[in-house]
């Protein structure tokens, strides 16, 4: 990522992520020297916006569409067993629903080879997430 490009995209992508840009930022960066995958709900209010920003940097995007469980067993799951060495593992970004969220950070943690980087934005105190910023990176 060139410096244009970040300080053209950071102002909205810190405020449709409420902070957690660093970490999708640095995890975008990573996209030459191993796979990243972007993972989008383009319903939310700053959706498309996640999506154009993943265009631009050229990197894979899937749509959660209605299930999260069945973007991950048929096609993220299938793109991480591709039989290239562990240090060539995917980082995956996203901005999604909070329920979308769950199940994919479940999916994917369970499989050990992630760890975990997130920010929820709430509305109200004790309100569900309206929205998760996340990072899912590779164990270093």
């Amino acid at each position: 990522m060139d410096r244009r490009t970040f300080m053209l995209t950071g102002a909205w992508l810190a405020t449709a992520a409420g902070g957690a840009w660093p970490l999708l930022a640095q995890a975008a960066a990573c996209a030459e020297d191993a796979r990243t995958f972007a993972i989008v709900d383009s319903t939310l209010e700053c959706g498309a916006s996640f999506a154009r920003y993943a265009a631009h940097l050229r990197l894979p995007t899937f749509e959660t569409g209605d299930d999260a469980g069945a973007l991950w067993f048929t096609t993220l799951a299938p793109l991480l067993d591709d039989g290239e060495p562990p240090r060539a593992m995917p980082a995956l970004i996203g901005f999604t629903r909070g329920s979308d969220y769950f199940v994919l950070q479940h999916l994917a943690l369970r499989t050990g080879r992630f760890v975990e980087h997130r920010h929820e934005a709430r509305e109200g105190l004790l309100a569900q997430p309206a929205h998760v910023a996340f990072a899912l990176t590779p164990r270093g």
